[in-house]
């Protein structure tokens, strides 16, 4: 498996416990790369006021190191409100070192057209820093291929890019997975790793235990250059040491299927 295709882990499936119990789960199941990406019990992770120097220092202390970290469009307050509060946002992204600053969409219609406003102001003040602003399959303006197209065409930021996520793609829209990574794969450059079976069903599983054929789309993504980062997003949950177990089994199971999908 070339370096390219680094598995990492979000904060997401520790979320019930501390960010000190989370960062050491994430790295006893093997992962060397968390996104923060979730909650924790017992402080923020929203960039709007984060202590990033706290951030950071915990996450060293684990042997780890961020890429992503979640942006945040206000739909509720003012547009200059709004607007401030990414600004603030991307300063906090850069002082923590992630590359990637990830934004969800839009669920209802009446906020479509400020959240293509926001992301395209929050690319163009991300790409000073090397930051990359990235959404991915949500539901909403977000859905599958022929929305997230008409996204890129309403945002148009070179600085915008996708981050696929195949069990979204069933949890929302019960479309092929496969089908829409093709569609999809030039505008990729980052894989939200989760299983789903069915139309809203449970996403909280084991690889393998859904729909998600992950080897063809691996194969599909990488066909149109994709090489990663591949960041895990959910598992089982349980006590501290079951959600870890999982969490390991589910890199495991992603290194087996990029081995045969990339060989």
């Amino acid at each position: 498996m070339e370096a390219l295709w680094q598995i990492g882990a979000f904060v997401r499936p520790w979320g019930k416990f501390s960010f000190e119990e989370a960062l050491a789960g994430i790295a006893a199941a093997g992962y060397p790369v968390v996104g923060l990406l979730g909650g924790v019990a017992d402080i923020s992770l929203a960039l709007d006021g984060m202590d990033t120097a706290a951030i950071q220092e915990r996450l060293a202390a684990h042997g780890l190191a961020a890429n992503l970290a979640c942006l945040h469009v206000d739909h509720n307050a003012t547009e200059d409100e709004a607007f401030a509060s990414l600004a603030r946002q991307v300063e906090s992204a850069k002082a923590l070192g992630v590359r990637y600053l990830m934004t969800f969409g839009a669920d209802h219609e009446p906020q479509f057209a400020r959240w293509y406003a926001a992301t395209r102001f929050a690319a163009t003040q991300a790409e000073a820093h090397g930051i990359q602003v990235v959404f991915k399959p949500h539901g909403g303006c977000t859905a599958a291929a022929d929305e997230i197209e008409h996204c890129f065409d309403q945002i148009a930021h070179p600085n915008v890019s996708l981050w696929f996520d195949a069990g979204n793609i069933i949890h929302y829209t019960d479309k092929d997975p496969v089908a829409e990574a093709r569609c999809v794969a030039v505008r990729t450059s980052g894989f939200c790793a989760k299983d789903c079976a069915t139309l809203r069903g449970d996403v909280m599983l084991e690889f393998g235990e859904g729909k998600v054929d992950f080897r063809t789309v691996f194969e599909a993504l990488a066909e149109g250059g994709f090489s990663g980062p591949v960041m895990v997003e959910c598992c089982h949950t349980g006590t501290l040491h079951e959600t870890t177990a999982s969490a390991r089994r589910n890199r495991e199971f992603l290194e087996r299927v990029l081995r045969e999908a990339l060989p």
